[in-house]
């Protein structure tokens, strides 16, 4: 799509007729002479006086069409690869901020000594997302009330901060997931869909979810097609383990979630972690599911000209400075 040219301050290119001043005659350039054609046929003065006329009104152009601030709008580009759109859903809870227990890691695997869950996950989804060239991504924080961090961007800089920025503070004092699962289903709404779809949801515990709020995410999840990622951050041996199936007796928070999410329509995969390498590890092979066809058609921000015309303006000024040197040079 070609570009738009626009202007941040139109009103100011009423100064441009001020641009036609270095026209108007100076009486420092009048000479006292006897009769005219006595004067000698000065070519190099006259080309002189040219130059320097058509530098002095092109410097004032420029400044006023840069105090304009000219640019570009409407520019676009497609972009093409493998890749996804993949939410972020990252629990805020005060007890993602507590120490990893090291119980049950082994050696290999074991995390630092003081490293938070908060920090375990900070790390691993700063990698994945550097990784992730084509890919959309947006970041959400769920506690006391879902908070959308970063809608969907290819801006790195920005998920970066938004990542970082968590580990900030203490967290919120409760997990309600309900909300924040739906709040993430609900951002894939009235999206075109241009790749594969996600939410990588980042927690250390469950939530217990009632019947409209499982037939809410269920329904969302189905409409538009999003898979479920779901990377469990245990507390050890206080935490259920997932990986051998919970039996319907265990009415735990993590166990009654894990069996929800076993009987939504879309994909769904658990990702139980203990220690920086093991979530890492879910970080990767996320990423390899996630890798088909994008295409899609990205707007770019606003192209700003006015530099380009200061620029020239200085270019102007530095080139009648020149000529006003050459001219005092030649009179002595």
């Amino acid at each position: 799509m070609s570009t738009q040219p626009d202007f941040l301050f139109p009103w100011a290119l009423v100064l441009l007729p001020l641009a036609a001043l270095p026209l108007l005659r100076r009486s420092i350039d009048t000479l006292a002479w006897s009769s005219v054609a006595w004067l000698p046929r000065d070519r190099a003065g006259r080309a002189v006086a040219l130059l320097w006329r058509t530098a002095a009104m092109l410097a004032l152009a420029a400044v006023i069409v840069g105090l304009a601030g000219p640019g570009c709008s409407g520019a676009q580009k497609r972009i093409t690869g493998t890749g996804a759109e993949i939410l972020i859903l990252m629990d805020g809870s005060g007890s993602m901020y507590s120490p990893v227990s090291s119980a049950g890691s082994n050696t290999a695997d074991a995390p630092t000594a003081g490293e938070t869950k908060n920090q375990m996950a900070r790390d691993a989804i700063a990698a994945f997302v550097a990784q992730r060239v084509n890919d959309r991504f947006a970041f959400m924080l769920f506690g006391t009330h879902p908070m959308l961090a970063v809608p969907f961007t290819r801006e790195h800089t920005v998920i970066d901060a938004a990542i970082d920025a968590t580990g900030v503070g203490r967290g919120m004092p409760d997990t309600l997931l309900d909300h924040g699962l739906q709040s993430a289903v609900e951002l894939f709404d009235e999206r075109a869909r241009t790749s594969s779809r996600a939410i990588v949801l980042v927690s250390d515990g469950g939530a217990r979810l009632d019947d409209v709020a499982r037939e809410r995410i269920r329904t969302g999840l189905s409409r538009n097609g999003v898979a479920l990622y779901f990377i469990y951050l245990r507390s050890g041996v206080y935490s259920p383990d997932l990986h051998a199936r919970p039996a319907d007796s265990d009415h735990s928070p993590e166990a009654e979630l894990h069996r929800f999410f076993l009987s939504l329509p879309t994909p769904y995969r658990l990702y139980q972690a203990d220690s920086p390498q093991q979530v890492a590890r879910a970080m990767t092979d996320i990423a390899h599911n996630e890798n088909a066809p994008v295409s899609f058609v990205e707007r770019l921000p606003r192209q700003d000209g006015s530099a380009w015309c200061f620029a020239t303006a200085l270019l102007c000024c530095v080139l009648l400075l020149s000529l006003w040197l050459m001219q005092k040079r030649s009179l002595r």
